[in-house]
């Protein structure tokens, strides 16, 4: 189900969130169709700005100020960014959230490794951690669904 009234109004709030990602195959494995599923609970309605790792590291001149978007306009601020006709959520990784991802080619669950094998070198590799992310709106199967006590405890 899509509440998207529920994700509006999620000021720094904890929200589970399930979508698909359709990923594009190496040259060698053209042809091939390549989904992930994630479920998670995140955090939404966050100042990226007010993030406290991100005031340490400028205080610790690891990183400049923060600057405006690198792509798209706030549609919603801060939740919904629009990007060329396109609309997308900006998620935040809870610490401790449990989140289950199935990868499928061409239909089939597989391992993470195996799906990972089927993506250019530069695709497969994850990055080593992410403050924010964003989800194309089309891509959500479900928002807002009921979080329970117990993930919101493992997400802190």
């Amino acid at each position: 189900m899509i509440n998207f009234e529920s994700f509006l109004a999620a000021k720094g709030q904890f929200v589970k969130v399930s979508f698909q990602t359709e990923k594009k195959p190496a040259a060698a494995h053209k042809g091939n169709t390549l989904q992930k599923f994630t479920t998670g609970v995140f955090r939404a309605g966050i100042n990226f700005a007010n993030l406290g790792s991100v005031k340490d590291a400028i205080a610790n001149g690891e990183r400049g100020a923060v600057q405006p978007l690198p792509w798209g306009e706030w549609q919603q601020f801060p939740y919904v960014i629009k990007h060329k006709e396109s609309f997308y959520l900006r998620l935040y990784p809870a610490k401790g959230a449990k989140v289950e991802t199935t990868y499928l080619v061409n239909g089939q669950e597989v391992s993470k490794a195996d799906f990972d094998g089927y993506l250019t070198p530069s695709d497969a590799k994850s990055p080593d951690k992410f403050e924010c992310f964003t989800v194309k709106c089309e891509n959500v199967i479900a928002l807002c669904d009921d979080v329970t006590h117990q993930e919101i405890l493992e997400a802190i």
